[in-house]
């Protein structure tokens, strides 16, 4: 049996040794769930009742990620917390197939979706004016529902078809649920490893562009205080005057807007980050060392992994003025608005 199939033989051999630590997972899991599908939800509401959220299109990437995010909290997390209270996977084979279905679909759109963020931030920047022409509503939803379709297939065919594949039957589904396909260095170097190094690069490019345009400002800047000061003398360089200072000021706008941009997919990206990595680390090393991990360690990198779902619908609210006000109202706190 695989590496991983081991561990959770371990595990589930060894939970009655380790009491506290398998209650404190249990609490973390509910937590976790409830979080993320009260968050989710908020987001998705918001997206519902607010009609400005809707009109842009790339906004719809925002709404991706929640619903990925909320079949993880409402799919995801309550039979792994089960099984963590059980101490052995209760639902059969057939549950646990379709439950990886839905958990691997769900985390690998959620992840897509950042990569669709930081390629429209990108596209924004490059085509400038031609991003509104380029960039539309029936776009943004083909490639949302095309990510779906493919991922839900591939997942399908993968899981429920890898044992034939192999020709070979090794998981107890009495006792664990787990995938032999996903636990190997080429299986992480697609799913973490080229997603992660496309949105480095995507931001790096965006970054750079940004910086290109605020060092060209200062320049700009001067040729509006030479305007203005000519304005002063002819009337018909006052006029163009103040179309330059009209162009300079939407120029600065411009480049403000992006920046703030950048630095909200900045924290996005972060965060998403910090919670995939430790899992994926841990991985990587168990598969090239064969090694065994601790058991609490291995639920800590795990719950890293899944609080990112939690997580994301904060990051929203923060960041975004409507998705905030769904939050302040839900709260009762328009006062702080």
């Amino acid at each position: 049996m695989d590496f991983l199939s081991d561990y959770y033989d371990y595990y589930v051999g060894n939970q009655t040794d380790d009491t506290l630590t398998v209650s404190g997972g249990i609490v973390i899991c509910w937590i976790l769930c409830v979080v993320t599908v009260f968050g989710n939800s908020l987001v998705i509401l918001a997206f519902i009742t607010e009609k400005t959220l809707r009109s842009n299109p790339a906004n719809l990437f925002i709404l991706n990620i929640s619903v990925a995010d909320f079949f993880i909290g409402a799919f995801s997390f309550p039979p792994f917390t089960l099984w963590n209270m059980f101490g052995y996977w209760p639902f059969g084979e057939g549950v646990c197939k379709m439950w990886l279905v839905i958990n691997y679909t769900a985390c690998t759109v959620s992840v897509c979706g950042i990569i669709f963020i930081s390629l429209d931030r990108y596209w924004m920047l490059k085509m400038k004016l031609k991003y509104r022409q380029f960039q539309t509503t029936k776009r943004v939803t083909v490639m949302i529902l095309v990510s779906w379709v493919v991922i839900l297939l591939l997942n399908t065919i993968l899981i429920l078809f890898w044992e034939k594949f192999c020709g070979e039957h090794v998981i107890n589904y009495s006792r664990i649920c787990v995938t032999d396909y996903y636990n190997n260095l080429a299986n992480v170097f697609v799913q973490f490893v080229m997603p992660l190094a496309a949105i480095i690069y995507l931001n790096c490019a965006v970054y750079n562009e940004i910086r290109h345009r605020t060092r060209t400002n200062p320049s700009v800047i001067s040729n509006r205080s030479i305007f203005q000061a000519t304005s002063n003398r002819l009337s018909i360089t006052a006029a163009t005057s103040v179309s330059t200072r009209r162009n300079v000021n939407t120029t600065i706008s411009s480049t403000g807007r992006h920046r703030k941009a950048a630095v909200t997919l900045t924290v996005l990206v972060s965060v998403f980050a910090v919670c995939w990595i430790p899992f994926n680390t841990v991985l990587i090393w168990r598969v090239v060392s064969e090694d065994s991990t601790d058991n609490t360690a291995w639920q800590v990198v795990i719950f890293f992994l899944f609080s990112n779902s939690a997580i994301n619908p904060f990051l929203y609210a923060l960041t975004n003025l409507k998705i905030r006000d769904v939050f302040y109202k839900f709260f009762g706190l328009k006062c702080f608005k």
